[in-house]
């Protein structure tokens, strides 16, 4: 059988208090990949999965380093319980990191440090209340592409940032220029940029987008300063949605912080090259969810429960 298998990583967002408790459980040893990352920022990552409160969870720089510790946890367990290595893997948004963490491009000290630092930079980018972010539903890309420009004034900017799945891109920039596109939209003036509906996002900036800039200086010398790997697998990147093996990492993620997350093109290029059933490991499978849109005929396992694991154990026999 020569089913080709790819691992994808989620972004923000996917966090949620008690995600540790089903892999610690089943897997105590994963205990102390908590550990090493919380010593390498100096803060409990453990108790912050375990206890929260949510609203501490939910803050840029404490969630990417709680959601990438916990998802690479799971991928240690696949690696050590079922000898996995995959064909190729992506990330979204802060998913990128922990792809490139997992095929060994960064040492996991280092992969914490580096999302915490950018969590900061970016919560801090654009003043409170200045930046806003909002999922268009039921828009083609094109269009989503014309509401912003109609809702842009100036220098008060509204883009794409994130095209997560058909009909469901998201927006961000300045909340003046977001709250015109909403209005716009639903005026139905012109009746084609009409979305289904638009829905506001629980974030404080507007990730991804142009407003995002001055991050890309500030965070420049931490990824330099990385003493970057050649990843053990390849890994398709969010910035153009190209499959890479030997990728020039540092340019590539300075891109990323103001540049859109090309989710359904990433998809698309990895099913072209033939992947056939993508693997999750991490909380709340909310990829799976964006492929079942993207392509319902690709195979999804999530892995954050035993049942996962058996999922993928059983596939991998029959590769095998």
């Amino acid at each position: 059988m020569s089913t080709k298998v790819g691992i994808l990583f989620p972004g923000q967002g996917a966090q949620y208090v008690g995600m540790e408790k089903e892999l610690v459980t089943n897997f105590p040893w994963t205990r102390l990949v908590y550990e090493e990352a919380s010593e390498a920022i100096k803060t409990n990552l453990f108790k912050l999965c375990q206890d929260g409160p949510s609203s501490d969870l939910r803050l840029t720089q404490n969630g990417q380093p709680s959601i990438l510790t916990t998802s690479y946890a799971w991928f240690q367990v696949l690696r050590r319980e079922l000898d996995f290595v995959p064909d190729a893997g992506a990330g979204h948004s802060l998913g990128e990191y922990t792809a490139l963490l997992a095929a060994g491009a960064m040492e996991l000290s280092e992969a914490v440090r580096l999302v915490r630092e950018r969590g900061e930079r970016m919560q801090t980018a654009v003043p409170v209340g200045a930046g806003k972010m909002a999922a268009v539903i039921g828009l083609a890309d094109d269009l989503v592409q014309k509401l912003c420009e109609k809702a842009t004034e100036g220098d008060s900017i509204v883009v794409p940032v994130n095209f997560n799945a058909p009909g469901q891109v998201v927006i961000a920039g300045h909340t003046a220029a977001v709250e015109r596109a909403e209005a716009i939209s639903k005026a139905k003036n012109p009746p084609e940029l009409a979305a289904r509906k638009i829905i506001a996002l629980d974030v404080s900036a507007p990730f991804h987008s142009p407003l995002m800039a001055p991050v890309v200086e500030s965070f420049g010398p931490a990824l330099d300063a990385i003493s970057w790997q050649t990843p053990r697998f390849g890994i398709v990147f969010n910035v153009d949605a190209k499959f890479r093996t030997e990728p020039d990492i540092p340019v590539l993620l300075k891109q990323q912080v103001d540049h859109p997350v090309r989710w359904v093109a990433s998809m698309r290029t990895l099913l072209n090259a033939g992947i056939e059933t993508f693997v999750e490991p991490g909380p709340s499978n909310v990829l799976a969810g964006l492929m079942k849109r993207i392509d319902r005929n690709a195979k999804m396992i999530g892995v954050e429960s035993l049942e996962g694991i058996s999922e993928l154990e059983a596939l991998l026999k029959e590769k095998r």
